[in-house]
């Protein structure tokens, strides 16, 4: 059955010779690929044969250690996502490349080529005409955040932005394991009208009838070799399997046990209600498996949800007879977005296995690490994880292996009811035969109950033994023995009701505003008129012109410095160098920009104003980036070498400034400085930036997901050198207007300014993961600390409220902002 068609002189996609390894394991062996255009190309494979690998490689995502990529007839630069863009490649991953806390209009400009964009103030627009092309009602905001969508909606966004290219070849992975069956006739629609137009299209796919429906040719990828390619038309299901597997696969679901006769349920289920879901009434046997059915939205998710106790419930759970009240020891769920809510980046396989188990192998708290090695290997070697070791990275793993040391780690609780959601998502047929097995041999052998909920009805009719089929919250039908088959699941389904529930999860409206980027400025501003009503009905001397005029001349000084911090954090980092560079900048100035300074002097200073602060930010980039240091420590190293260079130059404040700079520099308009009205000029236009312009969305991508931008084609190196040049310059611009207030060079003028930065970038807003960041709560927030600060003063209280006040504020806005914005993400 080889194909030995003749490939096109210049193919869409061509792979020659790619050898890709990992710490111990081959995960590409010497592979050849052709994909010619105007084909759909589907590629199948066991988990952990290379499928999703060789994309990577293809698509600029990895760099092999030998063979090349060509696009095209154009060879492609190994490693370089923005070169494969260019090139006309366009991926859809098994987990989007999506930035969490970008809009959906922003990912979806980001994932254009820079010259097939479309302008800024179009954005909003032409996300939604792109959206509609998709559906005319998919229900989904351009304005909102990637976070704040549910699953599907992610995965359609994603799609839809692939689409909107019009690319050479687009690489679809896994696509529908998160869309309901409307969306996967839209695809393939999509796929098709692609198809007509020329380009050229890989489908992966562990949904074997998806990839026989589907492709055109069909190559089968095994232990990382290319085991050949095939004309589709002359394969059956069957053949695709046992190539797939590469033997005779005689039975995918285990034989189903003899209905148990009587006996006490091991769960009982009586008169449950939840969000999505009514009056739920059901019992499993020990060793039942029941399948939970229905049109996707119908409640089926939300009842597995709340039985495992992560949403509210009213009603009755028992297991072996006793009342189950929320989490339960004896009740184990297991996700089915396993990307967000199973796996750890970060944990070993080790560590994720033992993640559930660790009273197995601790005493008082504290982990035998022998013991721990142990159960993993145990754990391992029952469910045939396919891992070089125990130490290995669990996000390393395929997705086949990733859900059995997940499923692991649940069995190996022993719970007496196991619940689990989509228990084969992203699973090779080889090892969905392992899981079935599990499954049924662990309900067996130790009495246990399973609930199921999955969208393939023929999993449901292969392995469960009674199924429930959900509607609008409810459950309509229950199907048991010989009435368990795809057939009647699919027809009970949609005989019951062909109504299907878009409506979105996302959160109410004032949720969603107090977790957006208005809010901060807003609360903010309401702090700053409560401390100011107060301060000013406690002093008569607080509103008077010389307070207002000293108040707005100190926050400009902390406003600049935090517009630089607030870049920072948005890239994902924090500068703790910024209060001594300023102080160091001062200190330098004042051997230039002094009365009897000559005019070469001077302009040495004014050079140096900006120079030093920009190497003061190329130093620190350097050990971010390029020596690999932590931000935090990288900037401690530069804090500690600024401060002890300025009390090496100055050990005692000196050198005065001249009077006609500082008197420049303290100019009034009325009762406002001109220092702050700069400032505001500058935050200005720093949000419009941010917000509307290709530079400020890459430092937002970046910080929110250095490994996603960098598959949006952004340079994470390069972003993040704008991000530190800019800060550092910031903080560089704040010490020009504090060398005018302090008059001298004082080594120690800018320490403080490094914590009271951070409070402000905070307050305003800013997320310390990165991501988010608005300049005008920047603004506000230095308002709001500098006013706090002073207002010790005016209240009579004891200097220390001078650091109790700004600390609270700071612990108050962490903590109002996390929750609200986790309240805004979907669950």
């Amino acid at each position: 059955m080889a194909d030995d068609i003749t490939v096109d002189p210049v193919p869409a996609l061509r792979i020659d010779h790619v050898t890709k390894t990992f710490p111990g394991v081959v995960a590409l062996d010497d592979v050849d690929l052709t994909v010619r255009a105007g084909e759909v190309h589907g590629i199948v494979g066991e988990n952990g044969a290379g499928k999703s690998t060789l994309m990577a490689v293809a698509s600029g995502a990895l760099v092999p250690e030998a063979g090349t990529v060509s696009v095209g007839g154009r060879l492609l630069r190994a490693g370089s996502t923005h070169d494969a863009q260019e090139l006309g490649v366009a991926i859809v991953l098994q987990e989007p490349a999506l930035l969490p806390d970008l809009t959906v209009a922003e990912n979806m400009y980001l994932g254009q080529p820079p010259t097939a964009r479309p302008p800024i103030g179009q954005l909003r627009s032409w996300s939604r005409d792109r959206l509609r092309e998709w559906s005319g009602d998919v229900g989904i905001d351009p304005d909102a955040r990637i976070e704040e969508l549910e699953p599907e909606h992610r995965f359609i966004v994603d799609i839809v932005r692939a689409l909107a290219r019009r690319p050479a070849v687009l690489v679809l992975d896994e696509p529908t394991e998160h869309l309901a069956g409307e969306d996967v006739e839209r695809l393939f629609a999509a796929v098709r009208e692609r198809v007509r137009e020329g380009s050229a299209v890989v489908y992966i796919s562990h949904r074997i009838r998806e990839v026989k429906q589907i492709a055109d040719r069909i190559s089968v990828l095994r232990d990382g070799c290319h085991r050949g390619t095939f004309d589709a038309a002359t394969l059956s299901e069957r053949d695709i399997v046992d190539l797939i597997v590469g033997r005779r696969l005689d039975a995918v679901f285990p034989d189903k046990p003899t209905p148990p006769d009587g006996g006490a349920p091991v769960l009982d289920v009586t008169s449950v209600s939840g969000r999505g879901f009514e009056d739920l009434t059901f019992t499993v046997r020990p060793g039942e498996i029941i399948g939970f059915a229905g049109i996707e939205g119908n409640g089926q998710r939300d009842a597995l949800r709340a039985l495992a106790g992560l949403g509210h419930r009213n009603g009755s759970v028992e297991v072996d007879g006793a009342p189950v009240r929320r989490r339960s020891s004896t009740v184990a769920y297991l996700t089915g977005d396993r990307h967000r809510e199973g796996v750890f980046p970060g944990l070993t396989v080790r560590e994720t296995i033992g993640l559930r188990n660790l009273d197995r192998f601790s005493t008082m708290g504290v982990v035998e690490p022998r013991r721990e090695r142990e159960f993993a290997r145990t754990a391992v070697a029952e469910l045939a994880v396919k891992t070089p070791t125990i130490e290995t990275p669990i996000e390393s793993l395929s997705g086949g292996n990733q859900q059995k040391a997940l499923l692991a780690g649940v069995l190996r609780r022993d719970p007496r009811v196991l619940l689990i959601d989509e228990p084969t998502q992203g699973v090779d047929v080889g090892a969905k035969s392992e899981i079935y097995d599990l499954l049924r041999d662990n309900a067996r052998e130790r009495g246990m109950g399973v609930v199921v909920v999955s969208s393939d009805g023929i999993e449901l009719a292969g392995l469960c033994d009674r199924i429930l089929i959900f509607s609008r919250g409810h459950v309509v039908e229950e199907l048991a023995g010989d009435g368990v088959t795809e057939a009647r699941i699919t027809g009970a389904a949609l005989t019951a009701t062909t109504h299907r529930d878009k409506t979105s999860r996302r959160a109410g409206p004032a949720v969603r505003w107090f977790a957006g980027d208005t809010a901060p400025i807003a609360m903010v501003a309401l702090a700053v008129l409560a401390l100011g009503l107060w301060t000013s009905l406690s002093s008569a001397f607080y509103l008077t012109t010389p307070s207002i005029s000293g108040l707005l001349a100190l926050v400009a000084v902390l406003g600049f410095v935090a517009l630089g911090q607030t870049v920072a954090l948005t890239i994902g980092a924090v500068d703790l160098s910024v209060g001594p560079l300023m102080g160091f900048v001062v200190v330098v100035e004042s051997f230039f920009l002094t009365a009897e300074s000559i005019p070469l002097d001077r302009v040495l200073g004014w050079v140096l104003l900006f120079g030093v602060p920009l190497a003061v930010g190329l130093v620190n980039w350097a050990l971010v980036d390029v020596v690999k240091m932590n931000a935090i420590v990288a900037t401690l190293i530069t804090y500690i070498a600024l401060q002890a260079l300025s009390l090496v130059l100055r050990p005692q404040p000196g050198g005065l400034f001249d009077s006609r700079i500082t008197d420049a520099l303290t100019y009034t308009l009325g009762p406002i400085p001109i220092a702050f009205v700069v400032l505001v000029v500058v935050a200005a236009g720093m949000q419009l930036w941010l917000r509307r312009s290709r530079t400020g969305i890459a430092l937002r991508s970046v910080g929110s997901q250095p490994e996603a931008a960098r598959l949006n084609g952004l340079s994470a190196p390069r972003v993040r050198l704008v991000g530190f040049l800019l800060c550092s310059l910031m903080a560089g611009l704040a010490a020009l207007f504090l060398l005018a207030q302090v008059g001298s060079g004082d080594p120690t003028s800018g320490i403080d300014y490094t914590l009271t930065s951070i409070s402000a970038a905070v307050i305003g807003g800013a997320s310390i993961f990165g991501g988010r960041g608005s300049f005008i709560g920047t603004v506000a927030a230095a308002f709001l600390v500098t006013q706090a600060i002073g207002a010790v003063t005016f209240l009579g209280l004891d200097a220390a409220w001078s650091s109790y006040l700004p600390g609270a504020m700071t612990l108050i806005a962490v903590a109002v902002y996390s929750r609200t914005r986790h309240l805004a993400r979907t669950h």
